[in-house]
């Protein structure tokens, strides 16, 4: 016995009802995710990850003539340079893509190691693709003291 299509008793999907649970699913997907973004940020608030600038302070003797000091001033690593003229504070941060450069003491330059970025000792930039020299921070000194920053 062979069926027809108007004696088949099973019921087919529309495909209205399709498309309608499918934007139902993806409106209660949209609702779910924003309804977590909304408790996350509720019970655990963010953190301010950017630390104040405080002025970094040490003692002139520290820090002879035609060398540098290591410090940290407002959460990023700075270099201390002190030359017969004078002294500087940069950033060791390349203005490229946010790696660390490292300061060259024989050539008297920063070395970016991840794409060969150059700076010479006034934070300008020599080679490679650092579009802009190193940020470089005010540096006092009153007395025997050293200061990084602005009080």
């Amino acid at each position: 016995m062979t069926t027809t299509p108007e004696s088949d008793s099973t019921p087919k999907p529309s495909a209205f009802a399709g498309r309608r649970q499918f934007i139902q699913l993806g409106l209660f997907t949209v609702g779910a995710a924003w309804l977590g973004t909304w408790l996350q940020s509720r019970l655990f608030p963010p953190t301010n990850t950017i630390q104040e600038a405080k002025p970094v302070s040490f003692p002139l003797a520290e820090l002879p003539v035609g060398g540098t000091k290591a410090i940290t001033y407002g959460g990023v690593s700075v270099l201390v340079l002190r030359t017969p003229e004078s002294l500087r504070a940069f950033s060791l941060i390349c203005t490229h893509l946010g790696c660390l450069v490292e300061w060259q003491k024989d050539k008297k330059e920063f070395y970016c190691p991840c794409h060969d970025g150059r700076f010479d000792e006034f934070g300008d930039v020599l080679a490679g693709p650092p579009p802009i020299p190193l940020e470089q921070y005010p540096v006092t000194v009153e007395g025997d003291t050293v200061t990084v920053g602005e009080a």
